[in-house]
């Protein structure tokens, strides 16, 4: 287990949302390309975004100078395995469609 303040944790959480930001805007091509498969494209979706809720308020706050506590940052950055589980969902599922 990594320790929240290592800087492989660090690297860690901006892989996944880096990787997360990848699949959503595949995901947001494969939608408009599928006009069959839009309802589970978009739930998909919405699993992605509310599974990487927390880590992508955090990049923000990172980017905007304005990053929160310490505890909150933690909280926040605990989410990245939830996150990079459902970007792997999404992208299994588009690696089915292709």
């Amino acid at each position: 287990m990594l320790s929240i303040s290592s800087s492989e944790f660090s690297a860690y959480i901006q892989y996944v949302f880096r990787e997360q930001n990848q699949t959503a805007i595949a995901l947001a091509f494969a939608q408009e390309a599928a006009a069959a498969d839009r309802e589970r494209l978009l739930a998909l979706e919405d699993a992605l975004l509310k599974a990487c809720t927390e880590l992508n308020a955090l990049a923000a706050a990172r980017r905007d100078d304005n990053a929160p506590g310490l505890r909150r940052q933690a909280r926040m950055a605990r989410t990245a395995p939830t996150c990079e589980a459902a970007t792997l969902e999404v992208r299994a599922a588009l690696d089915e469609r292709m």
